[in-house]
């Protein structure tokens, strides 16, 4: 919805200035003229274009170079032109360019400008970055790209603090495929450090380390914080939750789409990480063409919602549970035996863990709907009838519930 105070501002000082010439200048001959006395200036660099009117300064106060112009800048008699807009600040305003090789700069120099709650605005486009982009701790920003960003070989944006950025990407690249085709790339691409409360919505991310990285450290973590994306490509590892040595990774809730490259989902505890990462929610993971659909360790009480690894679609290995990883929850239509090679054993679910949904043995027979993993990873299945060629082939142990006594015919 539109902001109807900011419109009526707007509207106010357009028609304030009406009657009045504006002055056409660049940036450049804004802030090396000595002559400050427009009440209207239109500024005509590419790309930064737009009416800017005077406002009251102290030699304390700092032009940002986007919203805000020194007319005569390096004299004591300067004056601060403020820009006219309403909604979002346009990156291209602090010097954002597709012709720029690095738009670190000017993406870092609007995030410092923006308050409280405002947006920052990447508009269509292909744009280079030679350094990583962060949304600092200390405000709580909204930040929108609709172009390709370009990070090579780094990590991207890295999201701080507890006062809920929100984000929301179209694509996001690091290495090129071509460079890097057996993978071992460099960087991650959205990184939460003790994040909380953010909300990150991104469709693509290729070409890094890790494409997602939730991580804790100096006893603190990243909880809370809700991240939906739509494909995750040719990256070593999808989604990772890690600790810098301490610190925590839990309650983020992560809806997903395809994923591809090495491994999906992975969990790394730090050296002195005391907890489990856990209370995480995995909702609609597509594990396709991976090594490993899931390699985590003290990971416990985590649940993962329609996961997509029904076999075909090219993982060697699917639920890997390292020794430290206990009592969580899949909930599917159905999964291979196969899928779980936990303990370096096929078969094994690893411990505790619980899934609701068909398990089925290497040749497609249901050998149960509700299995709970004991203390070695051996699932314990429930099924509706007995089936001795299921029984031959299962490597779980099998409940018929209808040779149950008191079960009626």
């Amino acid at each position: 919805m539109k902001n109807l105070q900011g419109a009526t501002l707007i509207a106010a000082l357009a028609a304030a200035f009406s009657a009045q010439a504006q002055t056409v200048m660049t940036i450049n001959g804004l802030e090396t003229s000595t002559t400050c006395t427009a009440p209207l200036v239109f500024i005509s660099d590419v790309g930064r274009e737009g009416l800017f009117y005077p406002v009251a300064s102290n030699s304390t106060d700092q032009a940002n170079g986007g919203t805000t112009l020194f007319c005569n800048k390096n004299n004591s008699a300067r004056k601060m032109y403020k820009r006219m807009f309403d909604g979002a600040v346009n990156a291209k305003w602090f010097g954002l360019s597709e012709s720029s090789l690095d738009n670190a700069p000017a993406v870092q120099a609007a995030i410092t400008a923006l308050r409280n709650g405002q947006e920052l605005l990447i508009p269509e486009g292909y744009y280079k970055f030679q350094d990583t982009i962060t949304l600092p701790a200390n405000k709580y920003l909204r930040f929108t790209a609709r172009g390709d960003l370009d990070f090579g070989a780094r990590d991207g944006i890295v999201v701080q603090g507890r006062y809920g950025h929100v984000l929301e990407l179209s694509k996001m690249s690091g290495a090129p495929w071509e460079n890097t085709p057996t993978y071992g790339y460099v960087g991650s691409g959205i990184t939460l450090m003790n994040a909380q409360y953010a909300t990150v919505k991104v469709n693509s991310i290729n070409g890094f380390h890790d494409a997602i990285k939730v991580v804790g450290k100096d006893q603190n973590g990243s909880q809370y914080n809700k991240i939906d994306f739509e494909l995750l490509t040719h990256n070593d590892v999808g989604v990772l939750l890690t600790t810098e040595i301490d610190g925590w990774a839990n309650e983020n809730t992560f809806t997903g789409g395809k994923m591809s490259g090495v491994t999906g989902l992975a969990a790394v505890p730090g050296s002195a990480q005391v907890g489990q990462f856990n209370g995480n929610k995995f909702y609609n993971f597509g594990f396709e063409s991976l090594t490993n659909g899931v390699d985590v360790d003290k990971f416990s009480n985590n649940v993962f919602i329609a996961p997509r690894l029904m076999g075909g679609e090219g993982v060697v290995n699917g639920f890997k549970f390292g020794p430290r990883s206990w009592n969580n929850v899949i909930v599917a239509t159905g999964l291979y035996e196969e899928a779980f090679v936990s303990q370096g054993a096929v078969g094994n679910a690893g411990i505790g863990n619980f899934l609701l949904g068909h398990v089925m043995t290497k040749g497609g027979s249901t050998s149960g709907v509700v299995s709970i993993a004991d203390s070695k990873g051996r699932f314990l299945s429930l099924i509706r009838d007995p089936s001795y060629s299921v029984s031959q082939e299962t490597k779980s142990r099998i409940l018929p519930l209808s040779s149950l006594p008191a079960v009626s015919p």
